[in-house]
């Protein structure tokens, strides 16, 4: 159900370099003279010369923390750069595999650090120590975060049960912002990580991720577990695409023979429905009537079959008339009930 989009940016310069052929000037330059804003979703920042520069680290950077970190960070003008080298390198160079979870508790944040470095395999909280450590190497604060999340379709408006996942806070000049690098690797597109996940803004990453310790939500107003419990699951496209961020926070419906779910956008956007049974592996693509009034769609449903079943929507900018082929992206999955 996950498809992305690659939106255009603005291009701003975090590293010092010389020329466009040549490495970064590893000795650094003064940032003052720089305007660096603050990552937000309102700020398209082009990393691509950063990304560069950590995908071809030598192999020889990468003995240990100290060199690794030493390589990826001090070229850097600001804390940003530094945090977006070290995720790029993570990103292109350590591969998420469920397979090698023990299930068994690590002595030592540095020595399972030191083991993701040596094996360039590992699953969520590799990807969490990982970075954690090479930034704390370069005298930048990072914090990994243990809570709930949000992983399946079936999941929507149902209680998550357990803490099943570890993910990062880091400290940018003065303001902490959040990130998941696993679900950066696991959702990623033609080789290249889903972005959407580095320094997400605190609402949408809220919308799948609970942490154990509140005050790591990042919310001017904190959310409870009950409510977590019933929210929908959300994909990045329903962010992305423009959707409000107060979003439908119950995720679990009731229906009779048809229902009525509305969304707020205000962009033109073209929606479409799918139903399958709960937990189910297919769907079946079911006719919606849309009506919009202002920034309101309003969806009319018709739901035929009893039982609890997952509704799927997509959307998609809206297209010219003549478009023949659509591409649509799933935004949100709800679970429904008809008695």
């Amino acid at each position: 159900m996950r498809n992305y989009i690659i939106r255009p940016v603005l291009a701003l310069f975090l590293f010092a370099f010389s020329t466009a052929s040549t490495m970064p000037d590893r000795t650094g330059r003064d940032a003052s003279a720089q305007d660096i804003p603050r990552p937000s979703k309102f700020v398209e920042i082009d990393y691509s010369t950063i990304d560069n520069y950590a995908r071809n680290t030598p192999e020889s950077e990468t003995r240990n923390l100290r060199t690794l970190s030493e390589y990826l960070t001090s070229p850097a003008r600001s804390d940003l750069a530094k945090a977006r080298s070290v995720y790029a390198w993570i990103t292109s160079h350590v591969r998420y595999d469920e397979s090698i979870y023990s299930g068994q508790k690590y002595s030592s944040e540095v020595e399972y650090a030191n083991r993701v470095l040596r094996n360039r395999r590992t699953v969520c909280t590799g990807f969490a120590l990982l970075f954690k450590h090479l930034l704390n190497q370069a005298g930048v604060e990072v914090v990994n975060i243990k809570g709930f999340s949000r992983t399946n379709d079936s999941e929507a408006g149902q209680p998550i049960q357990r803490i099943d996942h570890e993910w990062n806070a880091v400290r940018l000049d003065g303001d902490w912002y959040l990130l998941d690098i696993a679900w950066a690797q696991t959702t990623a597109k033609n080789g290249q990580p889903n972005d959407f996940y580095f320094l997400t803004e605190p609402v949408a990453f809220a919308a799948n991720h609970f942490p154990a310790d509140s005050h790591w939500q990042l919310l001017d107003r904190t959310i409870t577990k009950t409510q977590f419990d019933q929210f929908p699951k959300l994909y990045d496209a329903y962010f992305r695409l423009g959707f409000d961020a107060d979003f439908p926070k119950t995720g679990l419906l009731r229906a009779g023979d048809q229902l009525t779910l509305t969304l707020q956008n205000d962009n033109d956007v073209e929606l479409m429905c799918s139903i399958g049974r709960q937990g189910g592996t297919s769907a079946t693509h079911i006719p919606v009537t849309v009506r919009r009034s202002g920034d309101s769609y309003q969806l009319v449903i018709p739901i035929q079959q009893r039982g609890a079943s997952t509704l799927y929507v997509f959307a998609k900018p809206k297209g010219p008339r003549s478009e023949r082929v659509k591409s649509y992206e799933g935004i949100a999955s709800f679970t429904i009930v008809k008695g």
